[in-house]
């Protein structure tokens, strides 16, 4: 038979045991006097807020001191509408930030009650910041995605690299909410990258702002690791030092990745920064890392349309100066006075450069081309007997097939006369990009050999020597120097804003 009394014995009613299970669940409860400044508590309620310093003297302030100060409006209004409309009151809020500027979630869920003609809203508190948390997570990844999803629709039917790279930059300071982000393209001399694309960096600084690649800058550094790199605080990394600009801005906190290129050579840098602490984890640097990979996709997609109308019109233009080179090598080659068969072999040897250098070029669609990649192509034959040591530099097409034909010709003499004359010799090849005295950029190429002698090599009046000196002083405005020194040295200079003229026929 159903017994009330029994039934009601079976619940708990005692405070003891109602406080235990409150504690151990993480709950706390309160109450507050609507016409006072009354509040009471559980003496559970500190470790629920994680904060043993409240100082808490049973008054209304007690709550508010341990408020973040953002909150308090927004609590204040539920708790007033509560009691207005005599409605249940829910609201979550953030507890007063800690010295490391962590707080907890709380959420307090109540309602009005009578006594003896007080009213009290009352209610509990727990602690839902995990919870909070993992939907911020999720929101996050969410509105990442979204972002990723409406940048790589834009990019990939976009023709200008300019929209492409401002775009980008702007969604990765709206999503990442970070004051500064930007695109640094590596130029092509390969010496420096130049900012292409940003948000928030002083007025003038993007399109003529330049870093340089060294370790000591983090986008040099991003280059050198070619994975994402996090800053958790500029002032104290010790990796490198970043640059000036970084700091003029402001700059704490921060992380950079790498925009892929073709050929294996990095298009740039994309980075995003901030003037405070910040802990980007493992989704930012994804997200960041997608976005530049849409870059990539877009550098290249724009690269390969330019080169397929670059390669139509340099197809009929090449095709007649390379006849016409041939034709050159040929007439000087065959001379009444050389040997039939070694006039031959000559003849052979230079249309093989030729035929490489033109082959490396072509395959690129006579875009700019990696003269470190001519270098090993052209010196292919002494593979482990040139020592190759150069900036990644890009030179125009043209000038790299010339490049190519003076490279056969330093090989050519080295081993009739250099080191490559014997199975043990080496000799060393170095280019950079310098400033002449002008100030003007320019590509320099020094081959050294130690055993040639400098009367034996390269300064005859020989064809060789002259097409080298056809092709770097007249042909491209350079300037050739060969010091008398011990051994062979053979260096010039190139303006790299030196426009291209034929070789003359009659030459």
């Amino acid at each position: 038979m159903y017994d009330p009394a029994a039934r009601q014995a079976s619940y708990l009613v005692g405070a003891k045991e109602l406080l235990q299970g409150l504690r151990h669940g993480g709950v706390g409860v309160w109450r507050w006097r609507v016409d006072g400044d009354e509040l009471l508590w559980t003496d559970n309620l500190e470790s629920v807020h994680e904060d043993d310093n409240v100082a808490y003297d049973g008054t209304l302030e007690s709550f508010r001191r341990d408020l973040h100060p953002e909150d308090f409006d927004r609590v204040w209004k539920a708790v007033s509408e509560a009691v207005a409309d005599r409605a249940d009151y829910n609201v979550v809020y953030r507890t007063r930030p800690k010295a490391d500027g962590t707080f907890r979630w709380i959420e307090a869920r109540g309602g009005l009650v009578s006594e003896d003609g007080v009213t009290w809203l009352t209610g509990i508190c727990l602690d839902v910041t995990d919870r909070v948390e993992a939907e911020h997570e999720l929101q996050r990844r969410l509105r990442q995605q979204k972002a990723i999803e409406e940048f790589g629709s834009f990019a990939i039917g976009e023709s200008s690299l300019e929209a492409v790279t401002d775009r980008a930059v702007r969604i990765a300071a709206e999503v990442l909410e970070v004051p500064l982000s930007e695109i640094l393209q590596f130029e092509d001399q390969g010496h420096q990258l130049r900012l292409i694309a940003g948000v928030g960096w002083n007025e003038g600084l993007v399109g003529r702002g330049t870093i340089g690649v060294d370790r000591d800058s983090q986008a040099g550094f991003t280059l050198l690791e070619n994975r994402p790199v996090v800053v958790d605080d500029l002032r104290t990394e010790t990796r490198f030092s970043g640059p000036e600009d970084l700091h003029v801005h402001g700059v704490v906190s921060g992380m950079s990745t790498v925009i892929a290129g073709a050929a294996g050579r990095p298009f740039g840098i994309f980075g995003v920064h901030t003037r405070e602490l910040r802990r980007f984890d493992r989704a930012d640097t994804e997200f960041l890392t997608a976005l530049a990979n849409i870059v990539a996709n877009s550098v290249r997609q724009i690269a390969a349309v330019d080169h397929r109308l670059l390669l139509v019109r340099e197809m009929a233009h090449r095709a007649g100066n390379l006849l016409q080179l041939v034709d050159t090598l040929a007439h000087r080659t065959f001379s009444p006075d050389r040997d039939l068969d070694e006039a031959h072999r000559i003849f052979s040897s230079r249309l093989s450069s030729l035929s490489r250098a033109n082959y490396l070029i072509a395959k690129g669609g006579w875009s700019l081309t990696r003269f470190s990649a001519l270098a090993k192509e052209t010196l292919e034959p002494f593979r482990e007997r040139v020592r190759l040591d150069g900036e990644d530099v890009l030179l125009p097409p043209e000038l790299c097939f010339d490049l190519g034909l003076v490279l056969h010709e330093l090989s050519t003499n080295a081993v009739k006369y250099g080191c490559l004359a014997s199975e043990e010799g080496m000799v060393d090849l170095r280019w950079s990009v310098v400033d002449d005295a002008e100030g003007e950029k320019c590509f320099r190429l020094e081959w050294r050999d130690e055993t040639a002698a400098g009367h034996a090599h390269g300064h005859g009046t020989g064809f060789g020597s002259k097409l080298m000196q056809l092709i770097i002083e007249r042909k491209w405005s350079g300037t050739i120097e060969s010091p008398a020194t011990s051994g062979y040295r053979f260096a010039f200079l190139i303006p790299l804003s030196a426009g291209a003229r034929c070789l003359p026929e009659d030459q």
